[in-house]
Parts: structure tokens; C-alpha cells; sequence
């Protein structure tokens, strides 16, 4: 097998913000997301979402459900594989 590297992508340098947290009553919160750019190149929004949780009494959550935004989903670029089989 043949290690290649990984081309990095905005999309690759980007670190979750919540933005905003809304009750939906229930226990169950939707956290607004944004993946932000975190390089000298660029401080934009590459895709944001909306993360469904519910909050449990001792503070742990339960993951209920995400949701892309803004057709955001064009946005995230193709899985680049890092291990090639070389014949």
C-alpha cells in the first residue's frame, strides 16, 4: 500500500461553533451550529446545522438528530483517501 497525504480543504479546517440554542420543549434543544473556517486564510461559515438533543437531569444529553442548512450539503467536499492500494 501506497501513503499519500491528505489535501486540506476549508471544510477540513473548520471548528464547530454553537451560535445559537433554542428550546423545543420536552427536554430537547436545537443547537445552531456553524463550522467555521479557523485559518489565517479565511474566517467564514462553511456549513451550519441544526443538532437535536435532550438534555438529561445529570447533564449528559442524548443525540436526537442533525440537520443541514441552507443546502449545505454541496458544500462538503468528496472523502479524500489517504491510502491507496498501489499494483
Amino acid at each position: 500500500m501506497l501513503l499519500t497525504g491528505y489535501s486540506t480543504t476549508y471544510f477540513g479546517t473548520s471548528l464547530p461553533e454553537v451560535v445559537e440554542i433554542r428550546d423545543i420543549g420536552e427536554g430537547n434543544n436545537v443547537l445552531v451550529v456553524d463550522a467555521v473556517c479557523d485559518t489565517f486564510i479565511c474566517n467564514d461559515t462553511v456549513i451550519t446545522s441544526e443538532l437535536t438533543v435532550k438534555f438529561n437531569d445529570d447533564k449528559s444529553f442524548k443525540y436526537m438528530g442533525n440537520k443541514i442548512l441552507n443546502n449545505g450539503t454541496k458544500e462538503v467536499p468528496k472523502y479524500q483517501y489517504r491510502i491507496k492500494r498501489k499494483n
